[in-house]
Order: C-alpha cells, then sequence, then structure tokens
C-alpha cells in the first residue's frame, strides 16, 4: 500500500519537503496544498531561516545551494 503524503504550503518548505524530501523516499502520491492565488515572483533574494536549510540539507539540497549563496 503506497500512503499518500500532503503538504501543506507552497512555500520554500512546503516544495524543500514534497520534491527532495518525498520524492527521494519514494512516495509516489505527494499532493502540495496551497491557498495563494498567484505565487509570482517576490524579489533578487530568498532568505533561508535555520530550520529551513536543516530541512534542506537532509536530502542534500543544501550543497549546491551553497555554491551560489552568499
Amino acid at each position: 500500500m503506497d500512503p499518500n503524503v500532503c503538504i501543506v504550503g507552497a512555500g520554500m518548505g512546503g516544495l524543500g519537503c514534497a520534491l527532495p524530501g518525498a520524492a527521494k523516499l519514494s512516495f509516489k502520491h505527494i499532493n502540495v496544498y496551497e491557498t495563494a492565488s498567484n505565487l509570482g515572483f517576490a524579489g533578487p533574494g530568498i532568505q533561508l531561516a535555520h530550520n529551513l536549510a536543516r530541512t534542506l540539507d537532509r536530502p542534500g539540497c543544501c550543497a549546491g545551494i551553497s555554491k551560489k549563496a552568499v
């Protein structure tokens, strides 16, 4: 039986969990829910909180981010 994974929020944390996290753990049914009507461009910089950086580091995403971060 394949469990359904539901992630509420399509921000950096939600997508960071959905794409590299749940997908790398071989979940096949991943649903991301977002209430915002527009996820447009917010600005040229993104600040990652410590907890989010740790979350992204678990599936190995921070190595690529760190190469471009200042």
